[in-house]
C-alpha cells in the first residue's frame, strides 16, 4: 500500500518511481573504498522494498571492484555506464570521451552478461556545450542517455532541453532528470543533497510540481555513508567540502518512504514508455553514425515534445 499520510512528502509520487543510483568514489575519499560497503547497503535496501533499479557504474569502480558489478546484476538489476572517469564532458571532448565510454561499456558487458543500454554523464554533464556526446554514445552502443537537468542548476544544466524524454537528432533517447521550479533554478529533488538538504514541507511543496511523465530518483553511495569522517575535498572550498559530507542521515529513510508501495523497474525496461512520452511511440529510430553539429544550443528554436 502507498504511504497516503500527510507527513509523508512523496505521497503524490507515481505509483511507478524508479531508482537510480552513480556508483562512484566518495569525493572526500577518493583513494578510499567506503563506497562498497555503502553500495551493498543500497542493494539491501531495494531487496527490502522489493525495488529494482538502474546502476550506473563507474568503469573505474568496476575495474577496481568486479565482484560488484556482478552482485548488482545477479540481484536483478540494470547495470549501465557512468563512463570510466568521473570527469564532466566538457573536460573530455569527442574522442576522449568515445575512448572511455566504449572501454566502459566493455568491461560492464563483460562482468555483468547484460547489454549496457544506458549511459549517465557525470554531473548531468550533457549541457548546451556537449550536445555532441549523444552522437559519441550512439557510435559506442548506448541506446539512451540519462544525463540532461533540463533548466538552470546549482551546477550543470541544459536551459533549451525538453523536461519530458526526448529524442536526439542522431537517435539517441534521452531520459532527463525530474525537476521542480523553485526560483530561478529546476531542482532534481528527488537525488543527491537536493533529497538531502530540501526540508520536508518544501519537498511536500515542491513534489506536485514535478516536470516530466517518467519519474526517477537518484543516489550515490556516499549519500547515505553516515560513518564517513569529515576530510576536506581536493578542489573544493571548506564550506563545499562540509556540504558534500553533511545531513546524509535523513536519505535512507527517505528513500525507503519514495520506494515503499511503489513500483520500481530499470530505466531499460520503460524505454517504450520513453518513447511514447517522446512522441515515437515504441519504434525505435535508426542510430546515426554521422558527428552532430557541435554548436551549443541545439534546443534554442526548438519547441518542447
Amino acid at each position: 500500500m502507498l504511504r497516503t499520510g500527510r507527513s509523508c512528502p512523496f505521497v503524490s509520487l507515481p505509483e511507478q518511481l524508479t531508482f537510480t543510483a552513480d556508483i562512484e568514489r566518495s569525493p572526500t575519499d577518493p583513494g578510499g573504498t567506503r563506497h562498497l560497503a555503502a553500495t551493498a547497503a543500497l542493494l539491501d535496501l531495494l531487496d527490502e522494498t522489493g525495488a529494482r533499479g538502474t546502476f550506473f557504474i563507474l568503469g573505474e569502480v568496476a575495474d577496481s571492484a568486479p565482484w560488484l558489478v556482478r552482485d548488482i546484476a545477479a540481484r536483478g538489476h540494470e547495470v549501465a555506464s557512468h563512463n570510466q572517469s568521473h570527469r564532466a564532458l566538457e573536460a573530455l571532448g569527442p574522442a576522449a570521451l568515445r575512448k572511455e565510454a566504449h572501454r566502459t561499456r566493455a568491461t560492464l558487458q563483460d562482468l555483468s552478461g547484460q547489454p549496457v543500454l544506458g549511459f549517465r554523464a557525470p554531473f548531468f554533464s550533457l549541457t548546451e556545450r556537449t550536445e555532441w556526446a549523444a552522437d559519441t554514445l550512439l557510435e559506442v552502443g548506448h541506446t539512451y542517455s540519462s544525463s540532461v537537468l533540463p533548466g538552470c542548476a546549482l551546477l550543470h544544466g541544459h536551459r533549451q532541453a525538453p523536461q519530458r524524454p526526448f529524442a536526439w537528432p542522431g537517435g539517441l533517447l534521452e531520459l532527463p532528470a525530474p525537476v521542480a521550479r523553485l526560483g530561478p533554478l529546476n531542482l532534481p529533488l528527488l537525488g543527491g543533497m537536493y533529497l538531502r538538504y530540501l526540508a520536508p514541507w518544501d519537498l511536500r511543496f515542491l513534489v506536485p510540481r514535478l516536470e516530466g511523465p517518467l519519474a526517477w530518483t537518484y543516489c550515490h553511495p556516499y549519500d547515505i555513508d553516515t560513518l564517513e569522517p569529515f576530510r576536506r575535498t581536493e578542489g573544493y572550498s571548506l564550506f563545499s567540502s562540509f556540504f558534500l559530507w553533511a545531513n546524509r542521515g535523513v536519505t535512507t529513510r527517505r528513500l525507503r518512504a519514495m520506494l515503499t508501495g511503489r513500483r520500481s523497474v530499470p530505466l531499460g525496461e520503460r524505454l517504450e514508455e520513453g518513447w511514447h512520452a517522446a512522441g515515437a511511440g515504441s519504434d525505435l529510430p535508426p542510430v546515426s553514425g554521422q558527428e552532430m553539429d557541435a554548436s551549443p544550443g541545439l534546443f534554442e528554436r526548438a519547441p518542447e515534445v
